[in-house]
This record gives structure tokens, C-alpha cells and sequence, in this order.
């Protein structure tokens, strides 16, 4: 089984800097990246990589992503389109369309996550701009057999502890 490393909203980040981020963990099979990638990208940069399209991005992307790592079913947005970013309960209506054991968005910048019986909703927060009081730049590592997320400050590496809301 696989640990994955989920984020979004890296904005300025270069190319080169994202790249030393990730060599960060080399136990990590996938990266998620959830939009607002840096100016420039263009897809198939990065091996093992998902990224949606975000509010920022100017290349061709999918607005809405879906796929499998390990049996477990994933299903990637922004956050901007609908207001989902700010209604994350209404991210379960995405099930309809594209079943999924997990649904990941950024937009907010602020990590969130929230466990329901069908369902795992994730937002990493920022890489590049936090929004979080107190401010911090933060992804989140997901274990597809355990089904554990733990959520990380970019600069300290020390885990933040959210509280998980339940439905």
C-alpha cells in the first residue's frame, strides 16, 4: 500500500523548488496536487502526478479529476467552481458523477478535512500561502491502506493536528 502526498495552491513556487519539495519523500508512490500550480507548468513535468485545474491555471487541466491507487478511489477539484471550497459538505454531490472513497480541493488555502461513511474530503491547505491562523504552509501524506491523513507545516515539518468533522 501507498503513502501519498497531497497538496495545492503552490502559486509562486518555482519548478526547481517544487521538485526539491517532493525529493522531500521519496516514500510517497503519488503526488495530488489540487490546483493553483506554478505559472508555466505544463503537464507531464512531474512522474506519478494528479493535479486539477485551478482558478490560477492557464494550461489545459481537468476541472474535476478521478482515479485509483491502491483500490481506493479518488476524486480531485479546485474548489472555485460551485462554491465547493467554502461548502465542503456540497463536495459530496460530486459523488454522483465521479464515485470516489476520497475527494481532494484546495482553493482556501486553509487545510480541512472531514470523514463521512462513504466518504474522506481532504484540502491540504497551502504550500505557498497559508491562510490559517496561525499562518502556515501546509500539505497533507495519506495512507491508502489505513486510510489515516495527517496534515504537516511545510517549514518545521511538525504535524498539525486538525479535528475531524464527522457527518
Amino acid at each position: 500500500m501507498s503513502q501519498i502526498l497531497i497538496i495545492s495552491d503552490s502559486h509562486y513556487l518555482r519548478k526547481n523548488e517544487l521538485h526539491q519539495f517532493f525529493k522531500q519523500f521519496p516514500h510517497c508512490s503519488t503526488i495530488i496536487h489540487c490546483g493553483d500550480i506554478y505559472p508555466g507548468y505544463q503537464p507531464d513535468e512531474f512522474d506519478n502526478f494528479y493535479i486539477c485545474k485551478g482558478n490560477n491555471d492557464y494550461v489545459n487541466l481537468p476541472r474535476i479529476l478521478s482515479f485509483t491507487i491502491d483500490h481506493v478511489r479518488f476524486t480531485i477539484t479546485h474548489g472555485h467552481i460551485k462554491n465547493y471550497a467554502y461548502q465542503p459538505d456540497s463536495l459530496l454531490e460530486l459523488l454522483n458523477d465521479y464515485p470516489a472513497d476520497v475527494i481532494c480541493f484546495g482553493h482556501t488555502h486553509i487545510p480541512y478535512f472531514q470523514k463521512t461513511k462513504d466518504c474522506i474530503i481532504i484540502n491540504p491547505g497551502s504550500l505557498a500561502l497559508g491562510r490559517s491562523y496561525p499562518r502556515q504552509n501546509t500539505y497533507a501524506l495519506f495512507d491508502t491502506e489505513t486510510k489515516d491523513i495527517h496534515f504537516y507545516d511545510m517549514k518545521t515539518k511538525d504535524e498539525i493536528i486538525l479535528e475531524n468533522r464527522q457527518l
